[in-house]
């Protein structure tokens, strides 16, 4: 049996990467003043991030029924008897609920589409144990399983620049948003079962985020877990001491810093930055994104 893996762009996957473990990537959209745009084909974040810098609206939305089912289509035309897909975490989107409709209803299921609860390298490294797994001979129900076993076994921290872009998207109210803007008030926002939570504020970024690494490493050792920054236009000098920080408390670790999700992006604004840290399947992400 000939079995397809494919994702979206919510875990950030590099078009090379992609393109050399053929894995299928399903583009997501956004809108700016209106006007529709797909992630990493008509728009990039470099653009992106210009449009949020100059106030433009910014906003989500599920892909039409008709795109999905025609890219669906595509790589079932290539001979393919099954596919896996990953979604971004059902809490943060319906894309898990639609795509899993449009399998039942259009593919009599032949599509096995699995909730990674996550996003961005977290989800990544889902994807990538899936491929292992594939390559191994694992079916797509003994994969749904691994994955399912793997979700509770990460952490996620995002901390955006000012709370401008979560007040636009309606998940904060102005006035909250501009007492904290005011006095230098950052949530630091945590994944817990696949939902985006506040967990605490700070007025001292980097001495939450110290605390936080020195916290982490001692329940996720770097021997069976990757850690990787995310970043969307963060301070040079932040990203720069969040990888000391790692390298200290990790002994030499050398942190990759990647992009950030677009519909992260889109939500919590530029100037926003992520710590993930996510099990080894075997291999490393490393081994996959050097």
């Amino acid at each position: 049996m000939k079995i397809a893996l494919s994702t979206d762009t919510s875990c950030t996957i590099n078009k090379d990467l992609a393109k050399d473990l053929n894995i299928f990537v399903f583009p997501l959209n956004v809108i700016v003043d209106g006007v529709e745009y797909l992630d990493g084909v008509t728009i990039s974040q470099d653009e992106l991030l210009a449009s949020m810098r100059g106030n433009k609206s910014i906003k989500t939305s599920t892909p039409p029924p008709g795109d999905i089912i025609e890219y669906f289509k595509n790589i079932f035309a290539q001979g393919y008897d099954q596919i896996i897909h990953f979604t971004i975490s059902s809490k943060l989107s319906s894309m898990n609920t639609l795509f899993n409709d449009i399998s039942r209803e259009y593919f009599d299921n032949k599509i096995i589409v699995i909730d990674s609860y996550s996003v961005c390298s977290l989800m990544l490294s889902h994807v990538l144990c899936a491929y292992e797994m594939l390559q191994n001979g694992k079916s797509p129900l003994e994969i749904k399983d691994e994955i399912e076993k793997r979700k509770e076994d990460s952490f996620v921290v995002f901390i955006p620049e000012n709370l401008k872009a979560l007040k636009n998207g309606g998940r904060i109210s102005p006035t909250i948003a501009a007492l904290c803007n005011l006095i230098g008030i950052k949530p630091v926002l945590c994944f817990k079962d696949g939902a985006l939570e506040k967990d605490s504020i700070t007025k001292n970024v980097k001495r939450t985020m110290h605390d936080k690494i020195n916290e982490l490493v001692q329940k996720f050792p770097k021997e069976d877990y990757d850690y990787t920054l995310v970043s969307f236009d963060c301070d040079e000098s932040l990203i720069e001491f969040l990888k000391s920080e790692l390298n200290i408390f990790l002994n030499g670790y050398q942190t990759a810093v990647l992009p950030i999700a677009i519909n992260v992006c889109a939500h919590c604004g530029p100037g926003t930055f992520g710590l993930l840290v996510s099990k080894k399947f075997g291999k490393s992400l490393y081994d996959f994104i050097k």
